[in-house]
Parts: structure tokens; C-alpha cells; sequence
């Protein structure tokens, strides 16, 4: 069963060696994060699966995420139980990587999977990874979901401004902060492509999830400094 979901931003930012003199504009989103998915954990789920965007589909037990491709000499142990120091055949996306150094921050001993979602798959395909992570009705699950919103706010944005970028988040706002996964799974396709909505994989699979149920939610905090919508949410039974 799906217990709930603490919605964070894929920024390589929210890891403060990585922010260096970004410290300032970041500080509410990771403070917001880390408070977000502590108040999540207080429910003691039986594991907590991060989902983020990538490359491919896969399940990820054990593995490492590294921050040495944005220029910082810093690694991330998926389980810091694994004592294998062998570096896994492939490192874990950015996405991935950042929900595991949450899961350190808020020191969680527990279950932990990464689930990676190919970023270009299809609908189907991604509503039947959700209905397949909502199968499991022996455990208690908790969906850490690092996704960025658009990418296109500002001039000085990763992409290029696109004018319809603002509005985008301020709707994904609204879903994040009603708790429905019907409006989650709503998100459009080509309008996530047009604002470079990196997030829209990882949104999907979990509205699929948690498709079916009532939750709780809270927005609690949005940002875009960097011309990238940030955003921080709850969501519980």
C-alpha cells in the first residue's frame, strides 16, 4: 500500500556541497525537503522508494550516484548498509542520487529502493510501473518523487523562456497541493516537453500508484531562482 509521498526538486543544488555560493537562494527548498520527508518517515513506513527520471527502467537495491559530472568530487551510497566498495555497473541518475542523500540527511535505517523511469516512456508503459509499485499490499510504502517542474522561466534558464513556463508550475502547484492523483495523471505530455519539465515521468508513475485512494496534502514551499521550478509537497492517508 501506498502510505504517502514527499515530492522534492531533482536540483544537484539541494546537496549543499554542490551549492557552494548558492547557499542562500536554496536553503527553504532543501530545509522544506528535509523537513517534508522527516514528517513522512514519522508514520514508519516498511520502505520508501525514490522515483526519478533517467535513462532507462530499472530497480536499483544498491548502487552509487555521483556528483563528479557537475564538477564536484562527491558520491552518493544509495543503502549505506551495502559494504560491497565495488562501484556498481552503472551510476545512479541525478534524480536518484539526491533522494539518496535525502534519505542520509533524515538518517533512514530502513527498506530502501530507487526506482529510475526511462524518461521518454510511454504513458502505458509508465501507468503500468505505478499500478506494479501499488501492487504490494503487504507493505507500507512511501514515494520519495525528485522531479523538477519546468526549466524555462527565465532568460537565464537551463532552457530557453518559454512563456508558457510560469503558468505550468503554478498549476502543478495547485495539483501538489490538492492530494488527487487524477490531476497528477492529467499533467500533458507536449506542454511538460514544451516548459522542459524534466519531473513529468516521475509525476506519472507515482499519481499511478497512489491512483485510487484519498490523501492528505500540503504544498510547502515553491521556488525558481535559477529559472527552474522547484517545489517541495506531502501527501499522506
Amino acid at each position: 500500500m501506498i502510505c504517502g509521498a514527499v515530492f522534492i526538486p531533482s536540483t544537484p543544488l539541494l546537496i549543499p556541497v554542490a551549492a557552494s555560493g548558492a547557499q542562500g537562494e536554496l536553503h527553504e527548498i532543501r530545509e522544506s525537503s528535509v523537513a517534508a520527508l522527516a514528517a513522512a518517515l514519522r508514520a514508519e513506513p516498511d520502505r520508501v522508494v525514490i522515483i526519478g527520471a533517467g535513462l532507462v527502467t530499472e530497480t536499483h537495491r544498491r548502487g552509487q550516484g555521483s556528483l563528479r559530472g557537475f564538477g564536484v568530487p562527491y558520491d552518493v551510497v544509495l543503502d549505506p548498509r551495502d559494504t560491497d566498495t565495488v562501484p556498481s555497473r552503472r551510476r545512479l541518475p541525478l534524480a536518484l542520487t539526491v533522494g539518496a542523500w535525502l534519505l542520509g540527511e533524515v538518517a533512514w535505517s530502513g527498506e530502501r529502493l530507487a526506482l529510475e523511469v526511462a524518461a521518454m516512456s510511454s504513458d502505458d508503459d509508465l501507468d503500468a510501473i505505478g499500478h506494479a509499485l501499488a501492487a504490494d499490499d503487504d507493505d507500507e510504502t512511501l514515494l520519495l518523487v525528485v522531479a523538477d517542474g519546468s526549466a524555462s522561466r527565465t532568460e537565464k534558464a537551463p532552457a530557453a523562456l518559454h512563456p508558457d513556463a510560469e503558468a505550468f508550475d503554478a498549476q502543478l502547484a495547485v495539483m501538489l497541493a490538492g492530494g488527487d492523483p487524477q490531476s497528477l495523471l492529467g499533467i500533458d505530455r507536449d506542454r511538460s516537453l514544451a516548459v522542459t519539465a524534466a519531473g513529468r515521468p516521475a509525476w506519472r508513475v507515482a499519481a499511478a500508484a497512489m491512483a485510487g485512494a484519498a490523501y492528505t496534502a500540503e504544498l510547502i514551499a515553491t521556488s525558481s531562482p535559477y529559472g527552474v521550478g522547484y517545489l517541495v509537497a506531502r501527501w499522506h492517508r
